[in-house]
This record gives C-alpha cells, structure tokens and sequence, in this order.
C-alpha cells in the first residue's frame, strides 16, 4: 500500500479552506500536518473551527511557516494570494526550507514568460534545494491553456485558435465577485483595473502558455478587460446591483501573426449569465471543436486539479515545473466512487 502524503496548507482562504476539507476527507490518502495563515480570527485555533461541517481535528493553524519548519511534510500547498512579487518570495521561502510547493498564485502560473529572471532565480533555487515548484488551477492551469494545448495533439496542422468561457458569478464565492468589481460603478471599475491587480488575473499568461508550447513566434498580444455593466437592477438571492453597476468583466486577449488572429481567448464572467459553458475551437486539420455545456465549476475544479497532481509532481524532477512538464492532469484518487 501506498503511504500518504504528508501535507501542510499555507493560505485558509475560501480556496485554502476547500483544500483542507478535500485533503481532511481524502485522509486514506493523504496526511493534513499542518495548517498556516497569519489572520488574526485564523491563526492560533483548530482547523475544525474554520472549516464546515465544525469539528475539531486537533491540529491548530499556525500563524507563520516557521513555527512548522520541524515537519516533514512532503508538499506544501500554496493558496495565499495571486500576485508578484508576494507570492513569489512566499513559495521561495517554502522551497529555502526544503519543501516541494505547489501554488494556487495565477502570476506564477507560467513564469518563463511573464518574469523571466524570476523563473531562472526559483528554477535555480527549487533544483539547489532538491525540490519542486508547479503553479496550477482552473484558470490558469486547465481550461483555457492545458486543454487548449491538448485539443491539438490529433492535428496534422494548426492556422488558429479560440476558446471562450461564460461563467455565471451568482455561483461563485463571495471573494471572487468582489475581486471582479460586481456592484462598482463603471468609473470605479476602471480606476481600479489599472492597478493591474484587478479583474480575472492570467488570461494573457494562459495565452503565452499556449503560444510558446505551438511555437508561435507571433508579432502582438493585445489584452482588454472591459465591465460587463446591468441594463436593469439585478436582484439575486444574496446580491444586489443597481442598474449601470457592474454585474460582471469581459476580458478578452488576442495574438496575432503577419497581420492574421492565430488565438483569440475570451473570458466572461457576469451574474446575470443565462448559461454557462466552456468551448476551444482548433482551426487545423482535422478541426477540433470542444463545448462542454454548463462548463467547469472553478470552486470545486481547482482543489481536484492541485490534489489529483500531487504524487505525479513529487515523481518529477526537481525544478520549476509547468503544466506542459507535467504528465497528463487525470482523477488520481485511488478509486473511483
């Protein structure tokens, strides 16, 4: 039989949370050692206090990583934030103390391209230190990236791609409607999109991704997220938007190569959808046209896409890893129910 894998979650957000409870049930599986997350309400208490159903677990979330540096704990699982240079001196720190990671963090997501000399600087410190650093999820991880990339293995050639999404918001966490600005007025919006560190974050690292593995040497990439704003008042069962307010962001990134479109991904995410769907479409020979009606729920997708990698990845060598590297993602519970 197969020893279980010892874990420790780093970040008991509502993602960070979903994990644990995935991790806590799946303990045929796998080990929970540890739990870290420095707020105030989290640190210092049993996991069983944050997570639902309540129970306790006897395992009390430590507030710092160093507090579990004595536990061997074969991966930490990252889910502490999105962005750089944050998350990336957080999974540095992990490695610096001997652990394999894996990362929910979408700029981390394929790091050759979006910072260079960051990806050489972990891909050196992962190998110095014998361990492993791999960035996944939904979005970017799967869908509009490593299936994408997939969907063109039967083809003979390949002159274009699209892929679109349409995600209803009234079905995702609290979290992430705020993230994408549901109730801003279309100024705030705006203002607030400039930051970079609003809106959908890793469409255009999704597009690089895909880019670089067809070997496109392309001569633009354009992004533009744009709000998606409500035409009456919208009354949901635990939202409300006032008529002009946002109701959801359409973000759309575009390649081009010799004056032609070759990729073309459009994501859109609004409270008000009256579907749901996912859909790559390879223009190629033979052409390739996926739609999967209602499309993927993220919540849920992204704590099987980290735990149904995680003995693959610590088979892999050590180094940054992208989800190019990594064998074929597919159900790895040990059985199927």
């Amino acid at each position: 039989m197969k020893r279980k894998i010892r874990v420790i979650q780093f970040g008991l957000g509502e993602i960070g949370a979903n994990i644990a409870r995935a991790l806590l049930k799946n303990g045929d599986r796998f080990e929970l050692i540890g739990c870290v997350d420095n707020s105030p309400e989290k640190a210092n208490v049993d996991i069983g206090e944050i997570l639902e159903p309540r129970e306790i677990y006897n395992l009390q979330v430590a507030e710092s990583i160093s507090s579990l540096r004595r536990r061997k704990a074969d991966v930490v699982i990252h889910a502490a934030g999105s962005f750089l240079p944050e998350a990336g001196a957080q999974v540095a720190r992990l490695m610096e103390l001997g652990y394999n990671v894996i990362t929910t963090a979408e700029e981390l997501f394929f790091l050759r391209k979006r910072d260079p000399s960051l990806f050489r600087r972990l891909d050196t410190l992962a190998k110095r230190k014998r361990v492993r650093l791999l960035a996944t999820g939904i979005n970017p991880g799967f869908v509009m990236d490593s299936l994408v990339l997939m969907l063109t293995a039967p083809c003979v050639s390949v002159s274009g791609i699209r892929a679109e999404r349409m995600v209803n918001l009234s079905r995702r966490r609290l979290a992430l409607r705020r993230k994408l600005g549901v109730g801003l007025t279309s100024q705030e919006f705006l203002e607030r999109a400039g930051s970079g560190r609003f809106g959908p974050i890793g469409l255009t690292d999704s597009a690089e991704f895909v880019v670089y593995y067809l070997g496109i040497k392309y001569d633009d990439i354009r992004s533009n997220l744009q709000p998606v704003l409500a035409d009456h008042d919208f009354n949901g069962d635990d939202l409300f938007v006032a008529r002009n307010h946002v109701v959801g962001v359409r973000h759309e990134v575009v390649v081009e190569k010799d004056g032609r479109e070759v990729l073309n991904f459009r994501l859109t995410m609004r409270i008000d959808a009256s579907i749901e769907y996912d859909a790559v479409f390879v223009e190629g020979e033979p052409p390739v046209n996926v739609v999967i009606n209602n499309g993927i729920m993220g919540d849920v997708a992204s704590v099987g896409m980290i735990l149904n990698q995680i003995r693959d990845f610590l088979e892999s060598p050590p180094g940054y890893h992208d989800m190019a590297q990594v064998r074929i993602p597919h159900f790895a519970m040990d059985r199927i129910s």
